[in-house]
C-alpha cells in the first residue's frame, strides 16, 4: 500500500503552458477538475519491475485562493486524500510547494516554470528516507493533458530507479 500512497502525492498537477503565462493569473490552466488519462498510472518501487495500476476514482480539483499568485488542489484518489498548494513568486517562475496526504505525507520543495510552460520541482517528502527527494517534471501533450514523471534521488544525488507517473486530462475547466 506504501507504494501507492507515495504516487498519489503529487497527482493532478499540470504546468501553466507558455501560451497563458501572459495571463495576470499565472496558475489560469490548472484550473479545473483533472483525472487519469484511460485512468492508467505507472510506477516502479524496486528500480526494476514497472507497475501498471489503473485508478478510475482520481480526481484533482484546483481552484484559486485569495491571492493572485496560488493555486490550491485537492486531490482525492479513493482512500488517499491530500491537497497541493502552489505559490509562484512575483518573477513568474520561481514555485513553492507545500503538499500533505494521507496522515504522514508532508511533502516541500521548490521548482521553477520554463518559458514553454513546463514545471520541474525538487520535493522532499516527510515519509521517505532521510536525505531522498523527487524530482517531479511536467510537460504538456496538449491544451488539455499533461504528463507527470516523479523520479526518486539517493542521499547522494543518484537516480534510484523508482519512479512513477501518468498522463493526466482535463475533466471540465472551472471559471476563475
Amino acid at each position: 500500500m506504501f507504494g501507492l500512497l507515495a504516487i498519489i502525492s503529487l497527482l493532478g498537477i499540470p504546468p501553466v503552458s507558455a501560451e497563458e503565462s501572459e495571463s495576470p493569473y499565472p496558475f489560469a490552466r490548472f484550473v479545473g477538475e483533472w483525472k487519469l488519462k484511460d485512468d492508467r498510472f505507472q510506477q516502479v518501487w524496486d528500480g526494476v519491475t514497472v507497475e501498471t495500476l489503473s485508478l478510475p476514482d482520481h480526481r484533482t480539483q484546483c481552484t484559486p485562493v485569495n491571492t493572485d499568485h496560488s493555486v490550491l488542489c485537492m486531490v482525492d484518489a479513493g482512500d488517499f486524500e491530500g491537497h497541493i498548494l502552489w505559490a509562484v513568486q512575483e518573477d513568474g517562475r520561481t514555485v513553492s510547494h507545500l503538499s500533505h496526504f494521507g496522515t504522514a505525507r508532508l511533502g516541500d520543495g521548490a521548482g521553477i516554470l520554463n518559458t514553454d510552460g513546463d514545471l520541474s520541482l525538487t520535493i522532499r517528502f516527510s515519509d521517505e528516507p532521510q536525505g531522498t527527494y523527487r524530482h517531479y517534471t511536467y510537460s504538456w501533450v496538449s491544451a488539455d493533458e499533461y504528463r507527470m514523471i516523479s523520479r526518486q534521488y539517493d542521499i547522494r544525488g543518484k537516480v534510484t530507479g523508482n519512479w512513477y507517473g501518468g498522463n493526466f486530462v482535463r475533466v471540465r475547466k472551472q471559471d476563475q
